[in-house]
């Protein structure tokens, strides 16, 4: 047994250890991050490897395509056109910038503006509503509803038509309508208005249109100047009469106007106007002036107006 004598003087008796022990090994352990960094820049570079060809070929392809001839517009016959009666193909082109001899042709399809030649072809009086696609390699379709007019209508002096918004309409070269003359929206304070009188004009027509035509009268004219009374010429043969019929009960009005006529043609007087809007009374006026209030009311009894 070792003395105390023995153990040298540098060490302190508190710091020498009872027991000689081994020296150990230190492992040090590597940590998640690095392994998973790495990971991550194994599964980077592999998509990249995969990535960049199909980068390169994408970027060629569209090179190509944006400006190979194959996908251009290369004449007026590459502008496909549905949906038209009045509408014509020069009026399309022209909104397009092209015309019949090709001159404006040569866009690509890629590059050109889908909306932007939807508004051009909108911007025709006669397209209510406009959609256009490209027909690959190099076509445009562009399809449209036209606007459906209901009545003329006397614009200083020459004839246009009007459709159901109200939108003045140029009359199409050789076409042919059966429609009335539509007077007085010009008396409309503002759109809306206009608007409502010609929503006026179109339940007028659908209730007693058929019906005036079958009994042999045509209405030839309906004025809406006031819009709390539809004004109708109407025409037989050689017999016009303007008829007032307010702004409801528009079949039974038409009826009343057909059991008067009898009675008016016994009296062999030439009437020019007759005024529906009074229930229980019809009043006609004669051709000649009268003084205002002196209407004459014809019924069955003399003096009475008609029930």
């Amino acid at each position: 047994m070792a003395r105390r004598d023995d153990i040298p003087s540098e060490l302190d008796a508190e710091d020498v250890s009872p027991f000689r022990r081994r020296t150990r090994e230190v492992v040090v352990r590597r940590g998640r991050v690095p392994r998973r960094l790495g990971a991550i820049l194994k599964w980077i570079s592999l998509t990249a490897l995969v990535a960049a060809p199909l980068v390169y070929g994408g970027y060629e392809l569209a090179a190509y395509a944006l400006t190979s001839p194959r996908f251009s517009v290369r004449s007026a016959e590459d502008v496909v056109l549905v949906g038209n009666r009045f509408v014509t193909r020069d009026d399309i082109l022209n909104a397009l910038g092209m015309t019949s001899e090709g001159r404006g042709a040569g866009a690509n399809i890629l590059q050109v503006s889908l909306e932007e030649v939807r508004r051009q072809v909108e911007s025709l009086a006669w397209v209510r509503s406009a959609t256009v696609a490209r027909s690959y390699p190099n076509r445009l379709v562009v399809r449209i509803v036209e606007r459906v007019p209901i009545a003329f209508l006397n614009v200083g002096g020459r004839v246009k038509l009007v459709d159901e918004e109200g939108i003045v309409l140029d009359k199409p070269d050789g076409a042919s309508f059966a429609f009335p003359v539509l007077a007085g929206l010009d008396a409309a304070s503002n759109p809306a208005d206009e608007r409502a009188r010609v929503a006026m004009f179109q339940k007028f027509m659908r209730e007693v249109g058929d019906d005036a035509f079958a009994s042999g009268w045509l209405i030839s004219e309906v004025n809406l100047a006031d819009p709390d009374d539809v004004q109708a010429v109407l025409v037989e043969g050689l017999t016009t009469i303007q008829v007032h019929f307010g702004h409801e009960d528009f079949p039974e009005r038409l009826g009343n106007f057909f059991r008067l006529l009898p009675e008016v043609q016994k009296t062999h007087a030439i009437v020019d106007s007759v005024d529906l809007r009074y229930r229980g009374q019809i009043v006609v006026n004669p051709q000649k002036p009268t003084p205002p209030g002196h209407g004459q009311p014809l019924s069955s009894n003399a003096g009475e107006g008609i029930h």
